[in-house]
């Protein structure tokens, strides 16, 4: 029943077991009531009674015998006072599933087109009283259906739990490094490479202290991958120390990567903390902290870049008009034409009104430094403190938060230069075989005193990216078993295992180009590349080759070209050849034996 049913229901009843106790008569008990109630002397529960009594308002509310006997009527058949009243018709129709499909369509669905659809489909399930079909369509939908469940298939992901409940989190409680957030950014402006000079994209991972929204240094990089994570984990180790919690994504370089996997030689393991995922994928709101730094702090401060593209920020005009002038520099870069490049910085810069780079260790200069100021700003999320200089109240900033930790005794858990330059190095779980280990791109060390004894056994093996010379063993349990030197193997140059890694990336990259060249040429077959002569196709082209077996000719001997008297079977002399090749004008030398 609807709230005002079950107060018709209460008043009924309230009147009912008064006249059941009046010493008098039924009629008489309701004269009595109607009587006081004129006057306006009734107590005030008999007063609420009266005036909820009628389910629907009356100018006059009078009772009588009739009404009274209804109301008892009621009671016995239906077990309550409550009239009752018609309430929406909440059955399920054969046309609901068809309507909800085309609602939820990732596209949307206008309310006239459904109805449409629905009306050819189901014209016969309407009956034959002609309908309007788009107030029935209407009134399902916003009367009858889940406005939330009208947005899933439309929405998903993040997308979809923006509409949903999320619980808020408070950082009350935590000390520094107990619990930090970290998230990966493409930069929305470009900056030279450090080989090519073109302008790129860098991939930028920073690190966030929940308690004190401290920042550390980012490792910045040109891709999303293992190097750049783990420098960025390495300078907030450097400034915050080991952390308890470690909160990212799911994305598949964390998944993926060998040391950041949950195995007894991870980084997780090694170092002693836990690295911790949100439960569901994609739900950026369990990580806001640093999901919100890339567009509330990152994005707003590139814009003062005259390089910055967001095509979510400008219009695709300007956006492809950025994209060719730092093309266009880059071309005059390359070609040594200074006069060309001022030329198009001055257009750049009268674009963008901003900063542009000259160089990548000016772009990463630029990264570190706002990675500071970030550091230096009051942030709402710190309480309030006096402003030493101007007296006011501001918010702390998170330098001054984590000082103010340090001040009360928080002491971080750091590691010394050996330990941190052993904990980033990659770790990787092999077997030795022949006294030998290969943890990358087929380079073998061996160490003949002390791997023979650990054969068909599994080791740990920790190398260095830029150094070939030599790798550190140790036992599933950490311990260092030995250094083993590199030796000679199938490679006739040894290689860091950077540059194995470059090598592997270059061809893989090679074999993509690759295979766009074919689909392009595929899809124009008619176009003939310059500097790429056609094939000349000879009969052999035309026909099956392995079904037809082709007699091969015998190689020619100048026998082949004496006359037949000539062909017999003798043994060739050194003069028959002189004279078979040049006649009579050459002669035997002398001194050489005719059956030479």
């Amino acid at each position: 029943m609807t709230q005002a049913q079950r107060d018709c229901d209460m008043a009924c009843a309230r009147i009912v077991d008064f006249i059941e106790k009046f010493p008098g008569s039924r009629q008489a008990a309701i004269d009595h009531l109607n009587a006081r109630h004129a006057d306006g002397s009734l107590p005030l529960p008999l007063a609420w009674a009266f005036a909820h009594a009628w389910y629907k308002p009356r100018a006059t509310s009078r009772l009588s015998l009739s009404t009274f006997n209804n109301w008892i009527g009621n009671k016995k058949k239906r077990g309550f006072y409550a009239p009752l009243t018609r309430q929406k018709d909440m059955s399920v129709k054969p046309w609901h599933a068809t309507a909800i499909a085309l609602r939820q369509r990732p596209q949307g669905s206008q309310l006239t087109w459904i109805s449409e659809q629905v009306e050819k489909q189901w014209n016969s399930a309407w009956g034959k009283k002609p309908l309007d079909v788009y107030s029935v369509i209407y009134r399902f939908f916003d009367d009858k259906f889940s406005a939330l469940d009208q947005l899933k298939g439309r929405y998903t992901g993040s997308q979809l739990r923006s509409h949903k409940f999320y619980q808020h989190r408070t950082a009350e409680g935590l000390a520094p490094a107990d619990m930090i957030h970290a998230d990966g950014w493409n930069t929305h402006f470009t900056a030279p490479h450090p080989v090519t000079g073109e302008f790129v994209t860098y991939e930028v991972w920073h690190f966030h202290d929940v308690a004190t929204r401290y920042v550390p240094q980012p490792g910045i990089g040109l891709t999303e991958n293992a190097e750049v994570i783990a420098k960025g984990l390495e300078n907030c180790i450097r400034e915050l120390g080991v952390m308890i919690h470690l909160q990212t994504d799911s994305t598949k370089v964390v998944k993926g990567a060998d040391r950041f996997t949950k195995a007894m030689h991870s980084l997780e393991e090694r170092l002693g903390f836990t690295w911790i995922h949100p439960k569901e994928v994609g739900n950026s709101q369990a990580n806001g902290i640093a999901e919100n730094f890339n567009t509330s702090y990152l994005d707003k401060r590139s814009r003062e870049l005259a390089t910055y593209q967001n095509k979510n920020s400008m219009d695709d005009l300007s956006y492809k008009r950025v994209k060719k002038l730092t093309a266009a520099r880059v071309k005059a870069e390359n070609a040594g034409d200074m006069a060309l490049r001022l030329e198009v910085n001055k257009q750049i810069a009268r674009m963008g009104k901003g900063l542009i780079f000259d160089s990548h260790d000016q772009a990463r200069e630029w990264i570190n430094r706002i990675f500071n100021e970030y550091n230096d700003r009051p942030h709402r999320s710190l309480p309030k403190i006096s402003d030493p200089q101007t007296g006011r109240k501001r918010h702390q900033t998170p330098r001054e938060a984590l000082a103010e930790h340090r001040a009360n005794g928080w002491e971080a858990t750091l590691l010394d230069e050996a330990e941190m330059i052993d904990a980033f190095r990659p770790h990787i779980m092999l077997k030795v075989t022949r006294e030998t280990v290969s943890p990358y791109g087929g380079m073998r060390y061996r160490n003949a005193d002390v791997l023979g004894h650990w054969n068909g056994k599994q080791v740990i093996v920790a190398y260095d990216l830029h150094d070939y010379n030599q790798v550190w063993v140790k036992d599933l349990k950490g311990a260092l078993i030995c250094t083993a030197e590199f030796v000679a193997a199938t490679r006739y140059s040894a290689i860091s295992a950077q540059e194995a890694g470059d090598e592997k990336r270059t061809k893989a990259t090679l074999r993509r180009i690759e295979k766009k060249r074919e689909t392009v040429l595929a899809r124009n077959p008619g176009v003939v590349i310059e500097g790429e002569a056609e094939k000349e196709l000879g009969y052999l082209d035309f026909i099956d080759t392995t079904a037809v077996k082709i007699k091969e000719e015998p190689e020619l001997s100048y026998l082949d070209f004496l006359p037949e008297t000539q062909k017999k079977e003798k043994e060739t002399t050194y003069a028959d050849t002189l004279m078979f090749l040049y006649g009579e004008e050459k002669q035997p030398n002398e001194g050489v034996a005719a059956s030479s």
